[in-house]
C-alpha cells in the first residue's frame, strides 16, 4: 500500500502528461499535467473514451491492440494542428492480470526542459552583457531604455539612471546626426543597413569615435533598437598614423616611376623648345607633339593625385548597380562608335549595393575603356548578375588579349599593356573595389579577348535607393 501511495504521488506531481486507460479506451486515472495539455478538467477527461474521440486523443484502437499479447512499448507520432506529439504507450497488468495502457506525452515535458534551457541561456546572455567591455544600449522611440555598465562608462557617467529616458540623438555628434537618424528609421521599418558604422559620440569626457552595430529587437514586448558599441578612438588614431606611413611608403616606391614617366615627355618638350628657339620659326608639327607630351604629363599627375586622394567617410549609400552600369555604358557609347565598336548590356537581376557611386563609375569607365582600346572593331559585353553573396559585373571584349606573364603584373604601378598607359588607372580600380569589400579577377587569351569580373557584396533586403 505504501508503494502504491508513493506511485500515486509521483504520478500526480509529474510534469509529463500521463493517463491510464483500459483496453476499451475508458480513462481510469490521469494527472494534472494531462489536464493542462488538453485544457480541461479532470472530471471531463475521466468521462471520455479515448477511442471514441480520435481527433482529440489521436489514439486508435487498432494501433494499441497488438500490446494485448505482448509487453512492449509503442511510440506513436501524431500531429495536432502544427505540432507533433510523440506518445509513448506501454502495457501494465494488474494483480488480476487485467491489461491497462499507460500513455505518456513526453514531448510536453521536453518542451518544459527547452523553456528552462531558454531561461538559462537568457540569464547567461544577461550576465555576458553586464560584464561585456562593449557598450550595449537599447533605445525605444529614440530614447534610451537600457545600457550596461560599459555603456555608462562610455558616456562618462556613474549610474545608468542618469541616462534612462534621455534621447539617444542628444549624444550623437552633429556631423553624423543624419546618418544615425536614417539608420534608425531603416531599422524600425525592417530595412537592411550597413552592418557597422563609425560615428562620433558626445560624452562627458568629450568627443569619442565609436564603431556601432545596430539590430531591431523586442524589448519588454515592444520594437526597439539594440546598439553594440566599441570605443575606437585610439584605434582610429593608430589607423590614421598607419595610413600616413603607408602613403609615405607608397610615394617612395612610386617616386622613381613618376620621375621616369614625367622625365621622358619633359625631355622631348625641352628638345623641341630648343629647336624652335634655334630656328625662330613656328612649327605646327613640333607644337602638336609638345601638346601631346604635356597631356601625358597632366594625365600622370591627375592619376597620381586620384590615387593619393583620401577616402571620403560616410559617402556610401544604397545604389542600383544596374543603373550605374547603364549610366557608364551610355557615357561611353560615343567613344565605342568612334572606334567602330559597340557595347551591349545583359542585365538579368536587379542588384542594390552600398557604394560610393562616383568611385565605382570611375572603375567601370576605366575597365570598359581598356576593353575598347584593345580592339579595332567588335563588341564589349557587360553582364550584371547575382552570384552567391555578390553582385557581379562581367566585362568581356574581343580584343588582342593579354599573355600570362603580363596578366600576373596587372595592378602594379606604372605597368601597362598599352604603349601610352601608366598602369595607375588599374591600380586605382583595385583600391576602390577593395574599399567596397569586393574583388577583381582577370582571364585572358591572346588573340581571343579578355574577361574582367568585378564582385561586389549586394543588399539582400529591399531598401530605398537614393
Amino acid at each position: 500500500m505504501e508503494k502504491e501511495k508513493v506511485f500515486q504521488q509521483l504520478f500526480s506531481m509529474s510534469f509529463t502528461p500521463m493517463l491510464v486507460m483500459n483496453m476499451d479506451g475508458d480513462i481510469q486515472i490521469l494527472n494534472e499535467a494531462c489536464c493542462h495539455l488538453f485544457k480541461t478538467t479532470q472530471e471531463r477527461l475521466l468521462s471520455c473514451n479515448v477511442f471514441e474521440e480520435p481527433n482529440r486523443f489521436f489514439i486508435e484502437k487498432h494501433e494499441v491492440e497488438p500490446l494485448r499479447k505482448q509487453e512492449e512499448e509503442v511510440v506513436l507520432l501524431k500531429k495536432k494542428v502544427d505540432q507533433q506529439f510523440p506518445m509513448h504507450i506501454h502495457i501494465q497488468r494488474t494483480e488480476e492480470d487485467i491489461p491497462l495502457l499507460v500513455v505518456q506525452w513526453k514531448e510536453f515535458s521536453s518542451s518544459i526542459e527547452k523553456q528552462e534551457e531558454v531561461i538559462r541561456k537568457m540569464k547567461q546572455y544577461k550576465q555576458f552583457v553586464q560584464q561585456s567591455q562593449d557598450a550595449f544600449i537599447v533605445t525605444r522611440e529614440g530614447r534610451i531604455q537600457y545600457l550596461n555598465p560599459a555603456g555608462v562608462k562610455l558616456l562618462g557617467g556613474e549610474k545608468k539612471e542618469e541616462y534612462i529616458g534621455r534621447p539617444w540623438l542628444h549624444f550623437i555628434h552633429p556631423e553624423h546626426l543624419e546618418i544615425v537618424k536614417e539608420r534608425m528609421v531603416q531599422l524600425m521599418n525592417g530595412m537592411s543597413v550597413r552592418p557597422r558604422v563609425d560615428v562620433k559620440l558626445l560624452t562627458k569626457k568629450g568627443v569619442v569615435i565609436i564603431e556601432s552595430s545596430a539590430t531591431k529587437i523586442k524589448f519588454e514586448g515592444q520594437d526597439a533598437i539594440q546598439y553594440i558599441i566599441r570605443d575606437v578612438t585610439d584605434r582610429k588614431k593608430y589607423d590614421e598614423m598607419a595610413s600616413k606611413s603607408e602613403k609615405l611608403t607608397m610615394v617612395s616606391k612610386l617616386a622613381a616611376g613618376v620621375a621616369h614617366e614625367i622625365r621622358n615627355p619633359m625631355t622631348a618638350i625641352k628638345g623641341f623648345i630648343q629647336l624652335l628657339k634655334a630656328s625662330k620659326q613656328y612649327n605646327e608639327e613640333y607644337n602638336d607633339i609638345m601638346l601631346e607630351e604635356l597631356n601625358r604629363v597632366e594625365s600622370i599627375i591627375q592619376e597620381f593625385l586620384t590615387l593619393a586622394k583620401p577616402k571620403i567617410e560616410n559617402s556610401y549609400h544604397p545604389k542600383s548597380l544596374n543603373q550605374i552600369i547603364r549610366h557608364v555604358t551610355l557615357l561611353l557609347d560615343t567613344h565605342a562608335n568612334y572606334k567602330n565598336c559597340r557595347i551591349i548590356n545583359e542585365i538579368s537581376d536587379e542588384i542594390t549595393i552600398f557604394c560610393e557611386e562616383n568611385a565605382l563609375k570611375q572603375v567601370f569607365i576605366n575597365l570598359i575603356q581598356n576593353a575598347l582600346e584593345s580592339m579595332s572593331k567588335g563588341t564589349v559585353k557587360v553582364t550584371v548578375q547575382k552570384r552567391n553573396e555578390y553582385g557581379m559585373v562581367i566585362i568581356e571584349d574581343e580584343g588582342c588579349g593579354i599573355d600570362e606573364q603580363s596578366l600576373a603584373r596587372l595592378g602594379e604601378p606604372f605597368y601597362s599593356t598599352k604603349q601610352t598607359g601608366t598602369g595607375l588607372g588599374l591600380m586605382i580600380s583595385y583600391r576602390i573595389i577593395e574599399q567596397h569589400q569586393g574583388h577583381i579577377s582577370f582571364a585572358s587569351k591572346v588573340g581571343v579577348g579578355t574577361k574582367v569580373e568585378i564582385a561586389l557584396p549586394y543588399i539582400k533586403e529591399p531598401v530605398n535607393i537614393s
